[in-house]
């Protein structure tokens, strides 16, 4: 298999993953290093708050009136200028 490839789960598959993924931080168990937990854990946090992004921009392009377009466009620029967890 292409290492390069990229699939596609279900939403609420992604979430369980990554809780699985925050249960083990905040439990401190030590992992082997060939699980390269750290890398892994980075890589969901940052396709987490690409997901967040998605979501706050397309909230601010159907947003219903004018002040809900620019409450949503300031929700997604926070978002923005944030930056993803490591």
């Amino acid at each position: 298999m292409n290492e390069s490839q990229n699939i596609q789960i279900p939403l609420s598959l992604f979430y369980k993953i990554s809780g699985v993924f925050d249960y083990l931080l905040i439990s401190n168990i030590e992992l082997p290093v060939i699980f390269d937990f750290d890398a892994t854990l980075s890589e969901l946090r940052e396709k987490q708050h690409k997901i967040n992004m998605r979501a706050a921009y397309t909230s601010a392009i159907i947003a219903n009136n004018d002040e809900q377009k620019r409450l949503a466009y300031s929700n997604y620029l926070k978002l923005k200028k944030r930056g993803y967890p490591q």
